[in-house]
């Protein structure tokens, strides 16, 4: 009976765990599928953001690049509304516009009474220009310049002397068939080849070198106070129907020559008239009329610059009877300028004579101009400019004159200032020579009113702007 009890409860027990076991593999079994199926999801979901990320990553840099793209068609689109500085908008490679506008108040006593004028260019001579260059190799640029004279008081355009003609409105400034006589550009103009090795050439109208190392040499630059009329009495400033030549600078040494063709007229006459009548211009006289050459020297190292000039060209006038030519005028010069910092000083000298073969009076100018000038720049913005010069006449008129200028700038920046200028001439002996009044030469001279002896003077204020 016992044996029978233990008996089932052994099979009571093993029973129980057996089936305990089998309730315990049931969820093990489960819990492997679950886990292989959340792998298999997990894998899935990893291949997904792998995906994903690609495509994040494609799209990331598509939208970088687009990004890029648009910054650039941006900043090109920037560059071509707002031009670079100092040019107009579509202008080319290579070309500028610049120009000085400047006016004034005058207030001068030329003998009639103290009279009072707006003036343009007191300071400096008013302008337009334009220029271009282009590059051909590393040794070689093609450039030209056009530079018109303006009168910014009545907006006209200004005519400025040379070997040829006063090129001023329905003056002839060339005897050539396809011109007007009206001066444009008035100024310099001209187109060259220019090259480091064989120093620049060009062609049309420019400054005689003669005249290049006077401006360096003016505490003024041909503008304001300056003494230029008394030196212009006796030589050129520029050359028509020229070719121009500039050496290379071999240690601060340059070379400058230039040769005018003159009135290129088509007259075979020795003896003729020309200046017409009334003081214009005109298309006839002597042969070769204006013909001449100039030349310059000069050495510029650090703060010292030096130079020398000589000039021989036939000069217009009138020629009668025995002579059979213009009047030959020459001259030469010196010219020097030294940098102290505190002060620029100025230096010139110009010895000029007026000759003419078979007339009855030969010599009919022989003069020497100097001047002595300084430039005393003040805290930056201020500047005070003095000069003196004297016309030595060596003919037996003996009509000496001297030149007082002196000058106050005041820079509202680097481009523009402000101005005062005066200047005064002295005459003697029946002098009539006459002072400049800016840099366009308006004082009044013996052709419009100055009287013998008289001693003109001016008093200049004005603003001025470079662009």
């Amino acid at each position: 009976m016992r044996h029978h009890t233990l008996h089932r409860a052994m099979l009571a027990c093993f029973a129980s765990l057996a089936l305990a076991g089998t309730v315990h593999a049931a969820p093990l079994d489960e819990l492997r599928a679950e886990i292989a199926a959340q792998k298999a999801r997990l894998e899935k979901l990893e291949e997904l953001l792998q995906a994903t990320a690609a495509t994040t990553s494609a799209a990331t840099r598509k939208a970088d690049e687009a990004t890029r793209k648009a910054d650039e068609a941006s900043q090109a689109a920037k560059a071509a509304a707002e031009p670079a500085k100092g040019k107009s908008p579509g202008i080319p490679a290579g070309f500028s516009i610049y120009g000085i506008a400047d006016a004034g108040v005058e207030v001068g006593d030329y003998g009639q009474g103290t009279r009072t004028r707006v003036q343009s260019g007191l300071g400096s001579a008013s302008r337009l220009g334009f220029k271009g260059e282009r590059g051909f190799g590393d040794d070689l640029t093609a450039y030209f310049q056009l530079e018109a004279g303006v009168s910014i008081d009545n907006g006209q355009n200004t005519g400025h002397s040379s070997n040829v003609s006063n090129p001023g409105q329905g003056a002839s400034s060339s005897a050539s068939v396809n011109s007007t006589g009206v001066a444009v550009f008035s100024r310099n103009t001209f187109v060259g080849l220019a090259s480091k090795t064989y120093g620049d050439l060009r062609f049309g109208r420019d400054y005689a070198p003669i005249y290049s190392i006077t401006s360096a040499s003016d505490p003024f630059t041909i503008g304001g106070a300056t003494a230029f009329r008394l030196w212009s009495s006796s030589a050129a400033s520029r050359f028509d129907n020229g070719i121009f030549y500039a050496s290379p600078k071999f240690a601060g040494v340059q070379g400058k020559l230039a040769y005018s063709a003159g009135m290129e007229n088509n007259s075979r006459a020795d003896v003729g008239v020309s200046g017409g009548s009334g003081g214009a211009n005109s298309n006839t006289g002597p042969d070769g009329e204006g013909k001449g050459w100039s030349a310059s020297l000069t050495y510029a190292s650090g703060p010292l610059f030096i130079g020398t000039g000589y000039l021989s060209y036939l000069k217009m006038g009138s020629v009668t009877a025995p002579a059979t030519e213009n009047a030959r005028r020459t001259s030469w010069n010196l010219a020097a300028t030294y940098d102290l910092k505190v002060a620029k000083l100025y230096a010139q000298y110009l010895h000029g004579q007026d000759t003419q073969d078979g007339a009855a009076t030969y010599k009919s100018l022989d003069r020497d101009v100097w001047w002595l000038g300084v430039a005393v720049p003040i805290m930056k913005r201020h500047t005070v400019r003095a000069v003196y010069s004297h016309l030595d006449d060596k003919l037996a008129t003996n009509r000496d004159s001297d030149h007082y200028g002196l000058g106050y700038e005041f820079a509202l920046d680097k481009q523009t200032d402000l101005y005062a200028y005066y200047a005064k001439v002295t005459n003697q002996n029946g002098g009539q020579n006459s002072l400049c009044a800016g840099g366009t030469c308006q004082g009044y001279d013996k052709d419009s009113g100055l009287p013998a002896n008289h001693s003109p003077s001016s008093l200049m204020m004005g603003a001025r702007y470079r662009f």
